[in-house]
């Protein structure tokens, strides 16, 4: 995984929203974090999927900390809007903020397929 091939993997990515020095910065990071020898052919989704959620999260902190949005209303009269947020941990319980992204969620079930979750996240 580089760089290149994150980018054509996740397109939404782009060097305009998220400069190479900061995907770079996360891939170095999913080489200490994520085993290749227990992910295997995997390992490449999985650095992938842990680059677009910590992208997710560092490009809104603020709403990435909330958790999901789980309920919405809106008003007309004096523009009143009101969203109801689950919390980081919606998905699973003890996934903590990785269920604050589509991307933490689905890196988590990957690493549960390989039986490497406890280990790794």
């Amino acid at each position: 995984m580089d760089i290149a091939a994150f980018r054509e993997a996740f397109p939404a990515f782009t060097q305009a929203l998220h400069p190479d020095a900061r995907v770079a910065y996360w891939l170095r990071l999913a080489g200490l974090r994520l085993s290749a020898e227990r992910l295997g052919v995997l390992w490449d989704d999985a650095v992938a999927l842990f680059i677009a959620h910590q992208l997710t999260m560092e490009a809104d902190p603020e709403s990435a900390a909330r958790g999901p949005v789980t309920s919405e209303s809106r008003g007309v009269g004096q523009l009143s809007k009101t969203l109801g947020h689950a919390g980081p941990a919606s998905g699973q319980p003890e996934g903590g903020h990785w269920n604050a992204t589509i991307y933490g969620q689905q890196l988590r079930e990957l690493l549960r397929l390989v039986g490497a979750g406890g280990a790794v996240v």
